[in-house]
């Protein structure tokens, strides 16, 4: 064998015809260009890279289709995962409706329950809620206080 006879390289991927064994495809060529600076001149860049690529039997239309499916592939996941982020948004509004029925409802119980603890107290210097004329006093009205005896009334 010659020095400049082409040699099985299986640590880079070479089949010693010149071709890689695996494909290089979209992933690969976005690590390549990342790693060279693209802002100077980069159609020169882009040159030299298809030469190089080339010259492996690595062709462009193929990485081409394989960056194809890749947006194809990419753009289905982002549809999916826009799907899960509203099915999640619906599930977080339903809980919040429910947070609120529970927080009208706790409300509602503890106005009760205050009231309720008020009408257990005993009521002072009377046994009932009952005015001056005998007439039973609704929700928030309170009987006057007491008159002390002897005490002149004016009327």
């Amino acid at each position: 064998m010659s020095i400049f006879a082409k040699k099985s390289d299986p640590e880079h991927g070479s089949r010693g015809d010149g071709s890689l064994a695996r494909p290089y495809g979209i992933a690969e060529a976005i690590l390549l260009l990342r790693s060279l600076p693209t802002d100077q001149n980069s159609e020169l860049i882009v040159q030299v890279v298809r030469t190089t690529l080339e010259s492996m039997n690595v062709h462009l239309s193929d990485i081409i289709d394989d960056a194809t499916r890749k947006q194809v592939q990419t753009e289905e996941r982002i549809a999916a995962v826009h799907g899960q982020v509203s099915d999640l948004e619906k599930q977080l509004a339903a809980l919040r409706e429910e947070i609120g029925g529970l927080e009208a409802e706790l409300k509602e119980t503890t106005d009760v329950k205050e009231r309720l603890q008020a009408a257990e107290k005993p009521v002072s210097g009377a046994h009932s809620a009952r005015g001056e004329a005998g007439q039973t006093l609704g929700y928030g009205q309170h009987a006057p206080p007491p008159v002390p005896r002897g005490a002149r009334t004016a009327g």
